[in-house]
């Protein structure tokens, strides 16, 4: 199972444990805090303010985390409008468009 299945699969399990969670806004909802929960991360790793001060050295793993976040919540908006399929050929294209461009 590659990574885009795993995720999917994540979003599958989390919708069907929280079915009352699956509405369009809801998940937009969820993409934009995920979203700033990233870029709180991507300050602190980059030592904006006084991050380093009020929460210590930034964590590697936490930060890949966050990123997951965002791909999930991501994810669970194509799987709402039912094109998963759509977005996996959508990637591969670019995949194969980028290693023309090597």
């Amino acid at each position: 199972m590659n990574t885009y299945e795993e995720l999917t699969e994540i979003v599958k399990h989390l919708d069907e444990r929280f079915p009352d969670g699956c509405e369009i806004f809801q998940r937009v909802s969820r993409l934009a805090e995920e979203t700033g929960e990233l870029a709180q991360m991507v300050n602190h790793m980059e030592g904006m303010g006084i991050k380093h001060e009020k929460y210590g050295m930034p964590d590697k793993e936490k930060l890949a985390k966050e990123v997951q976040d965002v791909m999930r919540a991501a994810l669970g908006i194509a799987k709402h409008y039912e094109i998963e399929d759509l977005l996996e050929q959508s990637i591969h294209a670019a995949y194969k468009k980028s290693q023309k461009k090597v």
